[in-house]
């Protein structure tokens, strides 16, 4: 799933890793331990793509999709609800909404074969990804992770750090990544 290899990372001139080899296969558990400083973020942030290694390779198949989260996150602000943050995660969902909308507007005084086509098309497309349907999954992981209805209706910036933080864990894994890394 991925494979590190040889792997180099230096800071200043200081190696953090030094040809460091590492293999995640499907199915495993792992769990990466180490003092505060000693580049466990680091590694995390080179799988990822943010770093780029001084030298040696991490390879992963290119449809992998990786859940990062990121300890910066706790940075992330919004007034919007928190149900409204984790359903950020259905991007392309939100954006066929969105564009369904402002079409179904235009059909209010162009009855055109072009609008209903590209409506069709967009509302196929929301169908087969499922978009009817992601508001209640949003419900249903936040309400696993602790949140009450209630709760589900509230600012994200109303929260505690560590609250704000399972939001951030439900957009995550509200993607379906092939691989979490926390």
């Amino acid at each position: 799933m991925i494979s590190i290899n040889n792997l180099t990372f230096e800071i200043g001139s200081r190696a953090l890793y030094d040809e460091a080899n590492w293999h995640i296969k499907p199915g495993d558990k792992v769990g990466l331990i180490g003092a505060n400083g000693t580049g466990k973020s680091t590694l995390l942030r080179l799988i990822v793509g943010q770093y780029t290694p001084t030298s040696g390779t991490i390879s992963m198949a290119k449809d992998l999709k990786i859940g990062y989260l990121n300890q910066d996150l706790l940075s992330y602000h919004s007034d919007k609800s928190i149900l409204h943050v984790a359903m950020e995660a259905f991007e392309r969902q939100n954006q066929l909404h969105t564009e369904i909308e402002e079409l179904l507007r235009k059909l209010e005084t162009d009855y055109s074969d072009d609008i209903l086509n590209k409506l069709s098309d967009k509302q196929v497309e929301f169908e087969a990804l499922d978009g009817y349907n992601i508001e209640f999954k949003a419900h249903e992981i936040l309400a696993g992770l602790g949140f009450s209805e209630e709760e589900q209706k509230r600012p994200l910036a109303t929260f505690s750090g560590g609250w704000r933080m399972r939001v951030m864990l439900a957009r995550i894994l509200l993607q379906t990544p092939d691989i979490l890394l926390l």
